[in-house]
């Protein structure tokens, strides 16, 4: 099968090239989009992809001028307080949003704020439905995110979709996970049918310890075991260094 894959030699070309290109792809949405909708994952997508954004935005000011406005989306989000520091929006509101004012942050809400999980999830759901609704009501099956950028843990996962639970067949917006392996356990996700209507899904995968994963996920393996794999389709393209793409040859 043909896959959309991109593979660099270390992790620092890895997210250097990638945030050029993210750069580029939202100057390039800008020209046909009066606002951009952008998925965003936690982790290493937030930590170490986005700080090198911001230095690229610094120095072409005139470029990021000519910007529509980016609302960013949390792919996936612990639900605990800002100051957690399990939370990954505090780290996009740092990289980002507090330095361009062409971001706007859509912060899926607090234990402060909601009295529950599934509250909080059924509120960020609503906030989407709002936000896409400005001039006119729509239907949430047809709400789709401009770009959407993602990573893949070592089991597989991506968002807060982890194997053989049963947030992968949650439909709507968004889903409210319970019991995540990766703590904090209470966290809200993006659905798996709002994530593959993303007009272009960007994975960023790096290190040894993911290529195994990675490797069944761009073979298709079944989406209960490797829920990433769910995403391998048209308009997906996977960004990997040299170690995460180990595995890959012998599969293909």
């Amino acid at each position: 099968m043909d896959t959309d894959l991109m593979v660099f030699r270390t992790r620092e070309e890895l997210y250097a090239k990638t945030a050029l290109a993210l750069v580029r792809k939202i100057t390039e949405l800008a020209q046909h989009r009066s606002r951009i909708h952008m998925g965003i994952a936690g982790g290493s997508v937030a930590r170490d992809l986005l700080p090198k954004v911001a230095t690229i935005m610094e120095h072409h000011g005139d470029l990021i001028s000519q910007w529509a406005p980016v609302h960013l989306w949390m792919t996936s989000e612990a639900f605990v307080e800002y100051d957690h520091p399990g939370r990954s929006d505090s780290v996009v509101f740092e990289n980002l949003v507090s330095k361009f004012d062409v971001f706007s942050l859509h912060r899926p809400p607090t234990p402060s704020m909601s009295r529950n999980l599934q509250a909080a999830t059924k509120e960020y759901e609503k906030e989407m439905l709002s936000t896409y609704s400005h001039s006119t009501q729509v239907d949430p099956r047809s709400i789709a995110l401009d770009i959407s950028v993602l990573s893949i843990g070592v089991d597989g996962h991506f968002a807060s979709l982890y194997p053989s639970h049963d947030t992968l067949n949650a439909s709507g917006l968004f889903v409210a996970e319970a019991d995540s392996p990766n703590p904090p356990a209470e966290q809200i996700s993006m659905t798996i049918p709002l994530l593959r209507r993303s007009r272009t899904s960007w994975f960023v995968v790096s290190g040894k310890p993911k290529a195994a994963v990675f490797a069944h996920a761009l073979q298709g393996a079944n989406y209960r075991e490797v829920p990433a794999a769910s995403m391998n389709q048209v308009g997906t393209k996977w960004w990997a260094d040299k170690p995460a793409a180990s595995r890959v040859d012998r599969i293909f």
